[in-house]
């Protein structure tokens, strides 16, 4: 009896050994599955929606769109600690350059700007060097790591590339492309669009049931774990 107990032991031993060397050589596409399976085909967190809406009637750009760009690119995450590897920050993963402006003559040729001394939040940096970056709250601070200022910043982007409440297919497809230059992206933001088009469910962390809940506290978990 004591070998079988002792060997069941070993034996959960192992797979948890196992498990957590397979969640952290992949624990960036483990975060990811778990948050689309959270939200599903049509979730949008509820807290999100008026930050969405605002910016839209702000830059006359459907919300929905704001919202797919949002999942296509981050799966609603509102880390400040989220960059890609090319440099990209933020809930809608702006280029520095392109956030503070393009007129600054640090960083590299991509945008990224490392270390250079340069306050990004700044809004007075930002109309010197003719940055995009908005500081949609009012904090004093257009902050792309800020979901507020960073929505508003995605609204205004694609306000200035011709998107409007009612742009046809070619203008959209046109203006994701210059946001994000790969084919895949568009089709992915303008798949989930559609998808919002058919059904928004708004989902509401206080008001969820058994299985979602799981998820939530797999998601803290997978967080803490990973900033």
């Amino acid at each position: 009896m004591r070998k079988v107990f002792r060997l069941s032991i070993l034996f959960v031993l192992i797979v948890l050994i196992g498990s957590s060397i397979i969640y952290w050589q992949n624990r960036e596409r483990v975060q990811n599955e778990l948050y689309r399976t959270y939200y599903g085909q049509s979730g949008v967190p509820a807290e999100n929606i008026d930050i969405y809406e605002q910016a839209g009637d702000r830059y006359e750009v459907d919300w929905k769109l704001l919202a797919a760009i949002h999942r296509v690119e981050t799966i609603f995450s509102k880390s400040s600690a989220m960059q890609s590897s090319v440099g990209a920050i933020g809930p809608f993963q702006f280029m520095p350059k392109t956030w503070v402006g393009w007129g600054y003559e640090g960083g590299t040729s991509l945008g990224d700007i490392e270390h250079d001394g340069i306050d990004l939040t700044d809004p007075d940096a930002i109309k010197q060097y003719g940055g995009l970056g908005v500081d949609a709250n009012g904090d004093g601070k257009a902050d792309p790591t800020d979901l507020t200022d960073s929505a508003h910043t995605a609204a205004k982007y694609l306000n200035q590339h011709d998107v409007t409440k009612s742009s046809d297919r070619a203008t959209l497809e046109s203006a994701l492309f210059e946001y994000n230059r790969s084919e895949q992206y568009v089709s992915d933001v303008l798949d989930q669009y559609d998808a919002y088009q058919q059904q928004i469910e708004s989902i509401d962390a206080n008001d969820l049931d058994f299985k979602k809940q799981t998820l939530a506290q797999l998601l803290r978990i997978s967080l803490r774990l990973t900033n």
